[in-house]
């Protein structure tokens, strides 16, 4: 009975080690407040990502690099379609902190005038991991042309996101 117990202790200890250590690719969608700080332009907003995990590791053991597309669109009919970085940070195994950067087109549609089609996201997120790999999250992004138009209002959203692992994809190895 002890071998039994023994035996079932190191396949949920390898599974454990082996999920942790194998990071997936990411489908991530989100919904939440466009423009939150100015009243005119306040709208719902929707979007998704993939978010890859390349295969190589940081050498620091609690960040890792993810490259990502995606496209938001809100209910004035702008959309922004981007590429870009995020730093996923672990202070814990479950708690994700990842910083980012993307760059895109951004189409105004009937709201907000960002002021040039290139427009420049940063933010970030913060969300918790399961052990799936799947995250629930907040993540709190800046829209902005970084002065190559003549206006450069802005925006901040603020969003709620899930992620959904993936199995497969596209993986570098050194």
């Amino acid at each position: 009975m002890r071998s039994i117990a023994c035996k079932i202790a190191a396949l949920l200890f390898s599974a454990a080690s082996l999920s942790a250590s194998q990071r997936l690719d990411q489908f991530s969608i989100y919904g939440g407040v466009f423009d939150f700080k100015r009243e005119r332009h306040r709208t719902f907003e929707l979007g998704m990502e993939y978010k890859f995990y390349p295969g190589w590791r940081s050498p620091l053991d609690f960040l890792d690099f993810r490259p990502l597309a995606g496209i938001m669109a809100n209910m004035k009919m702008s959309t922004y379609l981007y590429a870009g970085i995020n730093f996923d940070i672990y202070p814990t195994e479950h708690f994700v902190i990842a910083p980012g950067f993307a760059a895109g087109w951004y189409n105004k549609g009937d709201g907000k005038n960002l002021g040039y089609p290139i427009e420049f996201r940063t933010g970030v997120e913060i969300s918790w991991q399961l052990w799936d790999q799947s995250r629930f999250g907040l993540h709190f992004y800046h829209l902005s042309n970084a002065g190559l138009g003549t206006k450069n209002p802005g925006s901040e959203s603020i969003v709620l996101l899930c992620d959904i692992p993936i199995k497969c994809g596209i993986h570098f190895t050194r």
